[in-house]
């Protein structure tokens, strides 16, 4: 089956996760909820980014498959934990794996999903090492790539909760936070890609750096949505302020109302000491957030950060993976939810 679009890639995905996970069935109090959970769909975003990476480097998706389902296990192994500890009780318009079979069950069908995942790398690493005599396969490279982005976004995952008891919270923190947490995953899948199709050491930098700060663009867009955005999967406009995230909206509101004495600074300090505003508040800080001029300088830093992005990409030779992973990048930046 060739992959002629982005479509056909995330089928190819999908196609994939589901042979794998076919080979676990038993005990069933522990692959029931795994089973559930990737039932539950996604973008796919990251393991077609591992892919597409591979093929711009001039690997095959045919060895890089079972990688790239690493990559979807390890992301939906955060989004089980992530739930339990935000006590969530719906993901992509259903119950969260806890809700649906207690933490318990959930726990340990996240703990499975990451050693599943690392027999997978195991054999993506003996395929392209097999298949590609001409450039050697640094094995341990994407060993310590997946290592380092499964730490890293426990690293950022801690930070999130962290910030939830601090008032003091600084931009540059919440960069750091969302590098680790957000950004670090894709940067990993564009790694593990290269490193799989045996690329040198430039095209890895360019790789990894578009992930990278695409990733960064990415949160930051997801961040303006929640204010801007249109409401999906029960998740309503404005959640993010009443669950009090320490998003760059917010901090840039207080950085701008500080020692104003105005109704603006009093709103800013309300959400920040009380980790969140009622519902009926979410008109005033939108109201706000847009006369401050801060919606639009959100809007500027996705811009620079995706301009960024694309200029690490267009520096790599052109092909048709590479024309994939700039329709991946712009649908990722265009998104309205």
């Amino acid at each position: 089956m060739m992959a002629v679009d982005l479509t056909s890639y995330t089928e190819l995905v999908e196609h994939a996760l589901g042979e794998e996970l076919a080979a676990y069935i038993a005990p069933s109090w522990l692959y029931d909820p795994v089973r559930y959970l990737m039932d539950g769909g996604g973008k796919r975003v990251r393991p077609v980014l591992t892919l597409l990476c591979c093929e711009a480097a001039g690997g095959t998706r045919e060895d890089c498959m079972p990688a790239a389902v690493a990559v979807e296990l390890l992301h939906n192994f955060t989004l089980v934990h992530d739930d339990i500890m935000d006590r969530s009780l719906m993901r992509r318009g259903r119950a969260t794996v806890h809700t649906q079979f207690g933490e318990s069950a959930a726990i340990l069908a996240g703990d499975v999903l990451m050693g599943i995942s690392m027999r997978l790398l195991e054999r993506s690493v003996r395929a392209a090492s097999m298949h590609t005599r001409e450039r050697q396969i640094d094995g341990m490279g994407v060993i310590a790539a997946f290592s380092t982005g499964l730490i890293d976004v426990c690293d950022g995952q801690a930070l999130d909760l962290a910030f939830m008891s601090r008032n003091n919270v600084t931009i540059d923190e919440y960069f750091t936070m969302i590098t680790k947490k957000t950004a670090r995953l894709l940067e990993m899948s564009a790694t593990i890609g290269a490193r799989l199709a045996g690329a040198d050491a430039s095209t890895i930098e360019h790789l990894r750096t578009f992930a990278a700060d695409l990733g960064i663009a990415f949160q930051v867009q997801d961040d303006l949505l929640d204010i801007i955005g249109t409401a999906t999967f029960g998740k309503a406009t404005g959640g993010d302020i009443v669950e009090g995230k320490r998003t760059w909206l917010m901090l840039a509101a207080r950085e701008r109302t500080r020692d104003t004495n105005t109704a603006w600074q009093q709103l800013v300090d309300d959400f920040f000491t009380q980790n969140g505003l009622e519902a009926s508040h979410i008109p005033d800080v939108t109201t706000m957030l847009y006369e401050l001029g801060i919606i639009n300088d959100a809007r500027s830093l996705v811009e620079q950060y995706s301009k960024v992005a694309f200029a690490h990409l267009h520096a790599l030779p052109h092909s048709p993976a590479r024309d994939l992973l700039e329709q991946l990048g712009t649908g990722l930046m265009s998104r309205t939810q």
